[in-house]
């Protein structure tokens, strides 16, 4: 009796532990709920940059149940069963979506089927400059000139010789991607900003809008509103610039002459893989959110009669036209021919630099690349057909982007035909960076001969233009280096721009130099300061802003239009300073 009492004594707490050890399993069974994809072992999970084994059931119960079944608590086969109800509950208990943040605001499906990644960017900028006297003598008419009204008459952009400023250069809203799976991505940016000298107040614009298949890495395809893939100043994103604003070359050139952006399709392959990449692209030509059936060539209100103004006809009206007639008759003319072609072909000679400027990444081996463009954009209609510029509605688009683009010497000579040539180079080593571009424009006008500014009573051509317009030819070279590792860049560049080939005095330089600080070692927060120099001269002829211009018939009550935008001459100085702080979260 007493050793059955010793025995008793002995094996109760023996039981009572292993009770307690299968009690202790169940209910942290029970309790556990992965909030990941629950498999068989465990998976690979991000988080912060980097990959993490996560085992698929909790540590604490796999080792309560490895041990009860190691001392023959519970048998093989209710291990299995418990360990495979775990996870199956884990997986039933988990929400279908994540949502986090990680250089912007993250929400993503479990099975990986769809990503949304929402970013914001601002630049605040300060402005200090200083120009010339010239800036209030002939003004800026002739690259840049302002467009007014319903019928965008041409007005000098004229100035002060100081002026200071707050601008909110850039506000940026992005949403990017994926839908169905990692290989269908989309991307939307939305811009709220107001150019330095924009003379409205900003508005939301639709910036690019596209939709990208990887599925094939040699012929990925690309479709809807976004920048050309033509030369490299314009493929380069705003955020990653070593200077506050590209130069004025650089936008002059850009592959349909009025916007970096266009609608159209693009095929290119991924240049992640191949060292060779090639990018071919059909365009509307037109600009971005404008379509080619918005254009039209304006014809004569009466066949062989010169239009006019509201107010009057500003010419003398031959025998049997109307005294007061306006170009507002249209021809659309939108054949497959008049659509924009661009195409680019680049060699990464070594590693992969990129197309952002500067050596952000300190690269620890030479990063080299050649690359180089061909676009085709014709059936640009810069003015009327009735010899007197701005006076009908025809085609105001064009015109409005050929002027903010700096392309304005092109206004007033008819139908024109844009085939642009761009060849650029890149090289990075460890903070050190070196680019620069070379562009030329050939510019083919349909109508061959100089058009006419003046008609007698008789309507005969008494006055056309002193000279025709010729092509367009510039380049850039930049160069920058981190004084301090992804913390410190300096940076300078020069910028040189032909915008007439045939005319003289109308050259363009331009001398940029930046220091960049990058607080957190990336593009993300950024403080600049760069100072600018800008020479353009004012020499060549422009139609409708230079002597002689179309004049009103002898005695007429209005001679509106007589007096020649450049009459004193001198190159336009300004020198600049530009305080910008970038955020991009």
């Amino acid at each position: 009796m007493k050793s059955r009492n010793i025995y008793q004594d002995i094996t109760q707490p023996m039981r009572r532990a292993q009770g307690l050890i299968v009690l202790g399993a169940l209910i942290l069974y029970l309790l556990q709920a992965s909030a990941t994809h629950a498999v068989e072992s465990g998976r690979l999970i991000e988080k912060d940059g980097q990959y993490v084994f996560v085992e698929s059931m909790d540590p604490a119960t796999r080792l309560l149940l490895e041990r009860s079944y190691e001392k023959g608590i519970i048998t093989q086969e209710e291990r299995d069963k418990a360990i495979k109800e775990s996870e199956t509950r884990a997986y039933l208990m988990q929400p279908s979506f994540k949502l986090w943040y990680d250089r912007g605001f993250n929400f993503s499906m479990n099975d990986n089927a769809f990503l949304l990644k929402i970013r914001g960017r601002m630049q605040l900028r300060e402005t200090t400059r200083w120009r010339n006297d010239a800036w209030r003598n002939p003004g800026d008419a002739k690259n840049y000139p302002e467009l007014l009204g319903v019928f965008g008459d041409y007005r000098a952009n004229r100035s002060d010789d100081f002026a200071s400023q707050f601008n909110l250069r850039r506000a940026r809203l992005l949403f990017l991607g994926h839908l169905l799976s990692p290989d269908f991505k989309y991307f939307l940016q939305i811009g709220f900003e107001t150019a330095e000298n924009a003379q409205t107040p900003g508005s939301a614009n639709l910036l690019d809008y596209y939709v990208l298949s990887t599925h094939l890495p040699l012929l990925n395809v690309q479709l809807g509103q976004y920048k050309i893939y033509f030369n490299r100043s314009q493929i380069n994103n705003t955020a990653s610039m070593q200077f506050a604003e590209r130069a004025l070359v650089m936008d002059a050139f850009s592959a349909n002459g009025m916007n970096r952006r266009d609608i159209g399709l693009t095929i290119m392959n991924d240049d992640e893989i191949y060292p060779v990449n090639y990018y071919l692209g059909i365009f509307n030509g037109a600009g971005p959110l404008f379509n080619r059936y918005g254009t039209y060539n304006s014809e004569e209100a009466t066949v062989g009669c010169p239009g006019g103004q509201t107010g009057g006809n500003p010419f003398p009206s031959p025998a049997g036209c109307p005294a007061n007639s306006r170009n507002l008759n249209a021809n659309v003319r939108d054949e497959i021919d008049k659509l924009m072609y661009a195409g680019r072909l680049q060699w990464n000679i070594l590693g992969r630099p990129g197309y952002g400027e500067g050596d952000l990444a300190y690269s620890e081996t030479p990063q080299m690349a050649v690359g180089g463009g061909l676009a085709y954009n014709p059936g640009i209609n810069t003015s009327t057909d009735n010899a007197f510029v701005g006076i009908d509605l025809a085609n105001l688009n064009f015109r409005r982007q050929l002027a903010t683009f700096g392309n304005g010497r092109q206004l007033g000579w008819g139908v024109v035909n844009y085939t642009t040539y761009a060849f650029d180079g890149v090289l990075k080593y460890r903070g050190f960076s070196l680019q620069g571009e070379w562009y030329f424009k050939n510019i083919e006008r349909t109508f061959k001969g100089a058009p006419c500014l003046q008609f007698n009573a008789a309507g005969a051509c008494t006055t056309v233009t002193p000279q025709l317009l010729g092509n367009a030819t510039g380049w850039y070279v930049q160069s920058g280096y981190y004084l301090i590792p992804r913390h410190l860049e300096v940076a300078a560049r020069y910028a040189y721009w032909d915008p007439d080939t045939n005319a003289g005095g109308d050259l363009i330089k331009e001398v940029d130099a930046s220091i960049n600080w990058f607080p957190f070692g990336s593009y993300d927060y950024q403080l600049m300061l760069t100072y600018t120099n800008l020479a353009m001269g004012t020499g060549g002829f422009a139609i409708g802003r230079s002597a002689p211009l179309p004049t009103q018939p002898p005695g007429a009550v209005n001679p509106s239009g007589t007096v020649p935008l450049d009459a004193r001459g001198g190159t336009l100085i300004e020198n600049a300073i530009r305080v910008q702080l970038q955020i991009f979260f």
